[in-house]
């Protein structure tokens, strides 16, 4: 006879820690398509250490970024310009979160590649040519990347860091398979450190200085 405990998984499911996880990966790769379409779109030659510049295809920009390189005014475009906060998101990524979470300098690359492919095309390529030109199965890189985007999520809710969200309305064009809605990701603290004080909910914000409660 069948014993039914047999079945059954040695360790409860945790699925408030599940769905926390689910919802971390998807920032994470925002974070990291947002990191790669800020290397693009700015002088990539002033990143140090080039141990981690290394790690992200290298093409040469002329003007072009993402889906959506600039801003239209009076019917021309202008070239993006990430803010300073979003560069100190690009290199919490490259210099973080790739470096201590992502294990082997091959997965790292990978990773380095999907984002870019995500967020520049046009100069990087699409994933699927890049798998076909390097002889390897697309099914078996994408698990890959999966893989290393739910160390790095798990890494991330196990030292509870605080987390910035991308800025979605850019990021969002580049992933338009990720069916998922920015205005719940940004409710979303539970994997904060107790004195994180998100920039996209307003009330959580303590007020700058000269400025009324």
């Amino acid at each position: 006879m069948t014993n039914r405990n047999s079945a059954l998984p040695s360790k409860p499911i945790d699925y408030a820690l599940e769905a926390a996880l689910a919802d971390l990966i998807w920032i994470v790769k925002g974070r990291f398509v947002e990191a790669a379409d800020t290397i693009a779109n700015m002088d990539v030659g002033q990143l140090r250490p080039s141990k981690a510049r290394s790690l992200w295809p290298a093409y040469q920009v002329d003007n072009v970024g993402g889906h959506h390189p600039g801003y239209g005014i009076n019917g021309s475009n202008v070239q993006y310009r990430p803010s300073s906060i979003t560069i100190s998101r690009a290199e919490e990524v490259m210099y973080g979160w790739l470096l201590d979470y992502v294990d082997g300098d091959d997965a790292r690359r990978l990773l380095g590649q999907w984002a870019a492919c995500q967020a520049t095309p046009r100069l990087a390529g699409s994933f699927r040519a890049f798998c076909k030109k390097s002889g390897l199965s697309r099914s078996t890189a994408e698990r890959r990347v999966d893989g290393a985007f739910k160390a790095v999520a798990a890494a991330i809710l196990k030292n509870a860091q605080s987390l910035q969200g991308p800025s979605w309305s850019r990021v969002m064009p580049m992933m338009p398979n990720s069916r998922i809605d920015p205005g719940k990701m940004a409710t979303v603290t539970r994997w904060m450190a107790p004195d994180a004080k998100p920039r996209h909910i307003p009330e959580m914000l303590e007020p700058l200085r000269g400025e009324a409660a």
